[in-house]
C-alpha cells in the first residue's frame, strides 16, 4: 500500500501521510499486537482500494492534466512577459518559448487524449489529433500552420519569425489548454 500511494501521489502526499499516521495510531492504540496487524491489514486494502477507485474513474489522469494545464500557462505567460520587452532579442526568446510549449501541447495531447505512442514527427501526431476528434475544424488547420512556426523557432531561424505568429500561437495554446486540460 506504501509503494502504490508513493507511485501514484508522491511521496509527500496527504494520502500516504494520512495512511501512515493510521498506521502509527493503530499501532499505538491496539490492544494486542495480533488486533494491531489485522487494523493495519483493513486499512491498507481500505487506501489499495480507494486509489484503485480513483484512477479507474479517472480522478488522477485529470488531476495530472490539471497540473500539465497549469505548467503549459506558466510558459505561455512567461512567452507573453518575455515579448513585451519588444526587442528583436525578446522576440526571440518568447519565439522559443512558445514554439517548444506548441509541440509539447501537442505530443501530450497525443498520448493523453489520441493514443499517439512513442514519439512520431508532429505532423503525424496532429493526424492522430485530428482522426480521434480532438482538433476538429479550423483547429486542424491551425495547428498544422503552426508547424513552420515551430521548425523556424526552434532553429533559430530569426528572420522567419513574426511577433504576429508568437501572439497567434499563444492565443491557439490557451484556447486547447482552456477546452482539454482545465
Amino acid at each position: 500500500a506504501i509503494s502504490l500511494l508513493t507511485a501514484v501521489y508522491g511521496p509527500q502526499s496527504a494520502q500516504l501521510n494520512a495512511f501512515t499516521t493510521g498506521l502509527a495510531q493503530i499501532a499505538k492504540l491496539a490492544p494486542n499486537p495480533t488486533n494491531s496487524s489485522h487494523h493495519q491489514e483493513r486499512l491498507a486494502h481500505g487506501a489499495i482500494r480507494n486509489t484503485v477507485a480513483e484512477i479507474e474513474g479517472g480522478l488522477i489522469v485529470s488531476l495530472r492534466a490539471q497540473v500539465a494545464g497549469e505548467i503549459f500557462a506558466e510558459l505561455v505567460g512567461l512567452g507573453k512577459e518575455t515579448l513585451e520587452g519588444d526587442t528583436e532579442a525578446a522576440k526571440n526568446v518568447s519565439a522559443v518559448l512558445i514554439a517548444a510549449a506548441f509541440e509539447d501541447l501537442m505530443r501530450r495531447m497525443g498520448s493523453e487524449l489520441a493514443g499517439v505512442v512513442g514519439r512520431p514527427k508532429l505532423e503525424e501526431v496532429l493526424t492522430a489529433l485530428k482522426n480521434a476528434g480532438i482538433l476538429k475544424g479550423g483547429e486542424v488547420g491551425t495547428a498544422q500552420s503552426y508547424l513552420k512556426f515551430r521548425n523556424d523557432s526552434l532553429h533559430a531561424d530569426w528572420a522567419k519569425v513574426q511577433k504576429s505568429q508568437i501572439q497567434s500561437c499563444m492565443a491557439f495554446i490557451e484556447a486547447l489548454l482552456a477546452k482539454h486540460f482545465s
